[in-house]
């Protein structure tokens, strides 16, 4: 399958499974056991290619330039995880601002993942453009109405607040 072809291509190119013991990368049945697949380099489709599945690929950086020349070559764009132990900030508040005109999340010291739906779950470039959430799906199967009037104007105040009181249509669902 496509995530057992992705971890072949990087653990034969020189990438290690390193949870292999534990049975990570193995298939039963249908369901792939995790896998985090290190050191993932450039010329790995696990550096380039989303699999949407239980693998994490790891790469390291020399420095932040490389970081930031992967990030402009890359087209993907839901979300990145920076892991660090500085509390200064020093380290994730240049990738952080990097990031976020290029991903629609950054993860600090946690795993990349869908949040609860009261957070909106976003992509740029090529990769899930947009905003999605319960409320941004509602939006999109509905079809906005607006009723409007004129505040100042006593006769449409009181026209709106009748309609108000009685109109199912301002009614909440």
């Amino acid at each position: 399958g496509y995530l057992e072809d992705l971890i072949a291509d990087a653990v034969g190119q020189g990438a290690t499974v390193i949870n292999a013991e534990e049975g990570g990368g193995s298939l039963a049945g249908a369901l792939l056991t995790p896998a985090v697949v290190y050191e993932v380099t450039p010329e790995m489709r696990l550096f380039h290619e989303e699999q949407f599945g239980p693998v994490l690929p790891i790469t390291t950086f020399s420095d932040i330039e490389e970081i930031h020349a992967a990030i402009k070559r890359s087209w993907n764009g839901q979300q990145a995880a920076i892991f660090t132990s500085d509390a200064s900030g020093e380290i994730a508040a240049p990738l952080v601002d990097r990031l976020s005109t290029v991903v629609g999340r950054i993860n600090i010291n946690v795993q990349c993942g869908r949040s609860p739906d009261v957070f909106p779950f976003s992509g740029r470039r090529s990769s899930a453009m947009g905003t999605m959430s319960v409320s941004e799906a509602l939006r999109g199967f509905s079809v906005e109405t607006v009723v409007a009037y004129s505040a100042s104007n006593e006769v449409s105040a009181k026209v709106a607040a009748g309609v108000d009181s009685k109109s199912s249509f301002l009614a909440p669902l």
